[in-house]
């Protein structure tokens, strides 16, 4: 798997383990070691991102669920739009090479 593949598979493991425990506002904040979920660079980006927030007690944070849609969408965008880049040059070398 790529390094892209593993840092999305991450993420959306990240969001999952909050989303099922309730974790979505500061009141009801869980700890990273009852989420099973280890303070790693992805983790950490995504705080940096606003998707994961520190709750009212030390050490426990939540999930922004409007951050996390929205960061998803904008991966779905970035997709969308790297397809259509793919499909565009596909499409000019194929017009070109007929000549």
């Amino acid at each position: 798997m790529s390094n892209a593949a593993h840092i999305i598979v991450r993420q959306n493991e990240i969001m999952r383990k909050f989303r099922h425990a309730g974790a979505t506002d500061p009141a009801k904040a869980r700890p990273l070691s009852e989420l099973t979920v280890k303070p790693d660079r992805v983790f950490r980006k995504m705080q940096d991102q606003g998707i994961v927030r520190p709750g009212r007690s030390p050490e426990a944070f939540y999930i922004d669920l409007n951050a996390a849609e929205e960061f998803v969408a904008a991966r779905r965008r970035r997709a969308y739009y790297m397809m259509l880049l793919i499909l565009l040059v596909a499409a000019l070398v194929f017009f070109l090479g007929r000549r």
